[in-house]
């Protein structure tokens, strides 16, 4: 490697180094305008390891996991992955894998430490979804260093997923809670029709729609005529683009589904009051537009859309307005472990308890198969338990 040289210009101090030669002409890295000489020494032992280093500012045999980490979801991830699944990443790198694994050097990590800090999570009670999250990350940020020549070889080629069939580990995920009858009417006598809230809550009690589906409803998705909603979109946050975008449903479930008449009437009564207040409002009305790329704007770029949850004067209302809903239901309706997913899954233990057949009630909550959906969704309330226990009386109780 070249040596560092540093030297007085006029009042300030520039630090150079030898190059590779262009064209057999000498090349010399440099750079002036140091107020100190130890400010140049600095700054040009930094350039001379980047440039050394294949502009990298490390020793690629030194550089730390943390680094690799970031690294490849810089140039690979934002790159090649979708925003959520990206964010996602993000979330698990910072939470799970740099306090325990990022301060090694990536090169030290060996297969055994990988195989325990999988396992270590599993005995822990992480979901089988979020070992395979995290395993998923560390394969494929082993493999873009073997890939980038910053590491002779992945240490993850041999690490496993624990057995699910390990009954030592209890699963951590919070099971979804079903919302007894009287809390509904409790959750929607607080926040009754022509509440910013209302109609997306209204859409997964009574159709099981997740959350971002449904605030991503619009006119075009409502059939009056045949009382069903088509949904074949989610409505997502770029932490990327700093902007709101539309994203096929998780699993790419496109679905019609059938609605209650009372559903169908209150999405009327909407329709109503924003043609009415569109009138009203004339030009100051907001309009909302998505473009090519599924993205929402008020720029006027691309065309218009609809959106079914909005507010009077056109602003679209979304999922993060459900956080200052579930505050309410939390602290005042003294409900802590309700989220919306609860409607979901609330919506799931009603028509189980109607007895409708699993198959139905995967497709229309559009579950990728039917294991989800008798799995996660289908909760044994008093009235399922009460009738099993009559089942059981009659079958096996004594006969006069």
């Amino acid at each position: 490697m070249s040596k560092l040289s540093v030297r007085r210009r006029g009042k300030t101090w520039e630090y150079y180094f030898e190059g590779a030669k262009i064209s057999g002409q000498r090349y010399r890295p440099r750079k002036g305008g140091f107020r100190t000489k130890a400010e140049a020494i600095a700054a040009g032992n930094e350039a001379l390891t980047k440039y050394f280093n294949n502009g990298y500012y490390f020793t690629p045999t030194k550089m730390s996991f943390s680094d690799l980490l970031d690294l490849w979801i810089k140039e690979h991830g934002e790159v090649n992955l979708k925003d959520t699944t990206l964010t996602n990443y993000k979330k698990r790198i910072k939470i799970h894998i740099k306090p325990e694994l990022g301060m090694y050097q990536a090169i030290t990590l060996t297969p055994i430490m990988l195989q325990e800090f999988i396992n270590n999570k599993a005995k822990k009670g992480y979901s089988r979804n979020t070992l395979s999250v995290l395993k998923g990350i560390l394969s494929s940020s082993f493999s873009y260093a073997v890939l980038m020549n910053l590491i002779p070889s992945s240490p993850m080629t041999n690490v496993k997923l624990p057995s699910p069939r390990n009954e030592q580990i209890e699963s951590r995920t919070n099971p979804h809670i079903y919302i007894p009858p009287e809390k509904i009417i409790d959750i929607f006598e607080r926040f009754p029709e022509k509440s910013s809230t209302h109609i997306a809550m209204m859409s997964g009690y009574k159709g099981g729609l997740r959350i971002g589906e449904a605030f991503a409803l619009t006119w075009e998705d409502v059939d009056f005529n045949n009382n069903t909603i088509s949904i074949n979109k989610q409505i997502q946050w770029s932490e990327t683009e700093k902007l709101w975008y539309f994203s096929k449903p998780k699993y790419d479930s496109l679905r019609v589904i059938k609605m209650d008449q009372d559903y169908m009437a209150l999405l009327m009564r909407e329709k109503e009051r924003q043609k009415k207040a569109k009138e009203y409002y004339g030009n100051d009305y907001i309009k909302l537009y998505i473009n090519e790329q599924k993205q929402l704007n008020l720029e006027g770029d691309g065309k218009i859309i609809h959106l079914v949850n909005i507010r009077e004067n056109g602003e679209s209302i979304i999922p993060r307005s459900m956080q200052h809903t579930s505050s309410i239901i939390h602290h005042k309706m003294d409900f802590p472990d309700f989220d919306f997913h609860s409607f979901r899954h609330t919506h799931a233990t009603m028509l189980a308890e109607q007895n409708v057949s699993p198959k139905y009630l995967q497709e229309r909550l559009g579950h990728k198969n039917l294991k989800v959906t008798m799995k996660y969704y289908i909760h044994l309330t008093e009235k399922m338990s009460e009738n099993g226990d009559e089942l059981i009386n009659m079958i096996y109780g004594t006969k006069n």
